[in-house]
């Protein structure tokens, strides 16, 4: 009788440290873009305890190979990625403090090769060139829908299958893309051109292409060798006229087209006329112009903060959304 009343008060105790653990599960998995202020060593710790795993506990290698047949670009990329192994998350954060997945790929290529990307997972995406799974090499970007709408999370990958991002549970990672998660919520890949510019000609996917110049003749040297060049041709002219001379001759004629011109339009009373009105047409189209770059700097610059409001509140929706309901 004892024990069943022991058993029977003991269930509720079993089933709140059933949905605990299982919370804590789901939490692990969320992308970036939460609002939450998430301690991500506190969590991975518990989520380590529960598991019986490490920080590695995705199963992935949390190392990062920088192969010296790399290019210089590429092992520059990875070094500096290397440097924010295991900083926390923080949403909208760009230090090392704390870090966002978009604001951990635009530190990584801002800081190794000062290309600049767009702040957000979404931005990015469209930033870049889309190109197949199958064609990933270190460097590209990839990116995951863990919502409900768009690109919310993004990674950048660093071979074999794995990318590094900061996680809103435990900070920056590695993790395999072959995990189910990441499987699942996969959106596409995508290639910075202008990183992929630095390194194209050093990956070898170039050889084998033809010299565009190879095989054209160089008109220069159909050039008899004792041709005389105008310089020379002008030196031996039997006519000569100083320097001095031929710059006081031609501001003479300056001179008096602009005396010819001005008599005409004095003379003139309806040229007169319509050289004022003319000047000023031009100072009235100058400010216009002057006001309307203005108020263009001004809607794009109201247009960014629309964007940036939007992506967000997207981010923060779709994590949301992702944290409780994936």
């Amino acid at each position: 009788m004892t024990t069943n009343r022991f058993l029977f008060l003991a269930m509720p105790v079993r089933l709140t440290l059933c949905l605990f653990v299982s919370a804590l599960m789901v939490a692990g998995l969320s992308g970036c873009g939460s609002s939450r202020h998430v301690s991500a060593k506190r969590v991975s710790s518990v989520g380590a305890a529960v598991s019986g795993k490490g920080s590695g506990a995705s199963g992935a290698s949390q190392r990062i190979d920088v192969s010296g047949s790399l290019p210089a670009e590429t092992r520059r990329l990875l070094e500096e990625a290397r440097r924010w192994m295991g900083t926390s998350y923080r949403y909208g954060g760009s230090t090392r403090s704390g870090v966002d997945c978009s604001g951990l790929t635009s530190q990584i290529f801002v800081n190794a090769l000062q290309i600049k990307l767009p702040r957000s997972s979404a931005q990015q995406s469209e930033y870049c060139r889309r190109i197949d799974r199958s064609e990933l090499m270190e460097g590209d970007l990839v990116f995951f829908r863990t919502g409900s709408k768009g690109v919310s999370h993004v990674g950048m990958y660093v071979g074999d299958g794995r990318i590094i991002h900061s996680s809103t549970s435990r900070g920056v990672i590695v993790s395999s893309l072959d995990e189910s998660y990441y499987r699942r919520t996969y959106h596409s890949s995508g290639r910075v051109e202008r990183y992929y510019a630095m390194i194209s000609g050093k990956t070898g996917k170039n050889k084998g292409k033809t010299d565009k110049n190879k095989g054209k003749t160089d008109k220069r040297k159909d050039k008899p060798a004792n041709a005389p060049d105008l310089k020379q041709r002008m030196e031996e002219s039997p006519v000569s006229v100083p320097a001095e001379d031929l710059d006081r001759l031609l501001a003479g004629v300056s001179r008096k087209v602009s005396e010819k011109v001005s008599e005409k339009v004095a003379a003139d009373p309806k040229a007169s006329k319509a050289v004022s009105v003319a000047a000023d047409l031009t100072a009235v189209a100058s400010a216009a112009a002057d006001k309307e770059k203005a108020a263009d700097r001004v809607r794009k610059a109201l247009e960014k903060k629309r964007r940036d409001l939007e992506d967000i509140i997207d981010q923060k929706v779709d994590s949301v959304i992702s944290d409780y309901f994936d």
